[in-house]
């Protein structure tokens, strides 16, 4: 009989438990990539949680969590990054990869991670498990002859061009700066600046208001041949609208030398409103990011508007969870604690739509996690209203 054992693995055991499983998993095959380049990006990432699966001394599954802060509703948050999540094909569907995940989460909350954040291969397999589905990012694409009439226009400031790895630092503060005013975006805690700086595989444009950077934008010009590249822009930032007019301007140079332009956006952008020539095509991701709560006992302290409320909580997953709550706005912030009575009995992934902001309370009747009344309902969106999170990392 095959025995099977969770084991917490070292940075050094992933190349023979997680390198030939994700390798299989998430890469065109055979052969394998490289093994020495997973090798060294392994040793550059810190404080990583490994977790395997062993079917006797074999790696049959994997998981993954990298720490990141996260912003939600103004408060700032320890959090996690899953990935990794893969189990071989003899071995699947027999709920290795839901033992990993238990695992997992008891680990991140031993490390005070209250938040994790994932992107899944189906939304509907990690929803089971308690998360809750944010917006998606778009990709819009135009011609950047549509910004033409930008180049005529002095927009009292100046941009800056260089490799990401040489500008990282520029880039690093920038991003957390950001961060305190972006709901749900997300911020590895060690950064990737040895990797961005070995790498040198996107260029990075600063632009910059009395010597204060008011935007970015990370891209590459992709082609073969000039007058036919594709810029894609994966970061398109900024403070102020002259910031964002900086970027389009730069955008707007590479009208002789790029064909089409591609952004990517936070939910929230609506670029078809920013110049009145341009002409966009958009169309959204495959996958999003979805986000849940790990610890419920550690999420008090966000932004939140008046009004309390008491559940009961399901979460088999993370059974300390479990039990009556209270959540109420004290001082215009979120605070948690235990309860003695319930108003309504909810799933954890009710909890994760509300401090996200991305479910109404009138459906989670439908989506199977509880049933609050129509009172209830309106106290949950004066407390959480709509949000748009936006979680910048990808892993």
């Amino acid at each position: 009989m095959t025995e099977t054992t969770i084991r917490r693995i070292t940075p050094e055991q992933t190349t023979d438990a997680m390198f030939p499983l994700t390798s299989y998993a998430f890469h065109a095959s055979p052969p394998f990539r490289d093994r020495e380049r997973w090798e060294e990006a392994i040793r550059e990432r810190e404080d990583v949680l490994y977790l395997a699966l062993f079917e006797d001394d074999v790696a049959a599954a994997t998981v993954a969590g990298s720490p990141m802060t996260q912003q939600v509703r103004g408060a700032l948050y320890d959090a996690s990054a899953v990935w990794g999540v893969v189990t071989d094909p003899a071995a699947r569907r027999q709920g290795y990869c839901r033992r990993l995940m238990t695992r997992l989460m008891a680990a991140q909350r031993d490390q005070g991670w209250p938040l994790s954040c994932l992107y899944p291969f189906r939304a509907s397999f990690y929803e089971r498990m308690g998360y809750a589905k944010f917006p998606l990012t778009s990709k819009v694409s135009f011609k950047p002859g549509d910004l033409r009439r930008l180049l005529e226009k002095d927009l009292e400031g100046k941009m800056e061009r260089m490799l990401i790895g040489d500008g990282y630092d520029a880039y690093r503060s920038y991003t957390k700066r950001l961060q305190r005013r972006t709901h749900g975006m997300a911020v590895f805690v060690h950064g990737e600046k040895t990797r961005a700086q070995k790498e040198k595989r996107h260029w990075l444009a600063l632009a910059k208001v009395n010597g204060e950077v008011v935007g970015l934008m990370v891209y590459r010009l992709e082609g073969d041949r000039v007058t036919e590249f594709t810029l894609r822009a994966v970061r398109f930032y900024y403070d102020t609208s002259r910031g964002k007019y900086l970027l389009l301007q730069w955008i707007a140079r590479h009208v002789d030398q790029a064909k089409e332009v591609e952004l990517w956006l936070p939910p929230s952008e609506r670029p078809e409103t920013w110049w009145a020539d341009i002409q966009l095509s958009a169309e959204a991701p495959a996958r999003g990011p979805m986000g849940r709560v790990v610890d419920v006992g550690e999420i008090g302290g966000m932004e939140t508007g008046l009004g309390r409320f008491t559940a009961r909580l399901r979460d088999p997953l993370c059974p300390w969870n479990e039990g009556l709550w209270r959540l109420e706005t004290v001082d215009g912030r979120l605070r948690v604690s235990q309860a003695s009575q319930a108003d309504v009995e909810l799933g954890i992934q009710a909890l994760a739509a509300l401090i996200y902001g991305t479910h109404d309370p009138g459906d989670f009747a439908f989506r199977g996690w509880g049933d609050p009344s129509p009172e209830l309902q309106a106290t949950m969106r004066d407390m959480f209203p709509p949000r748009l999170p936006y979680l910048h990392e990808y892993f």
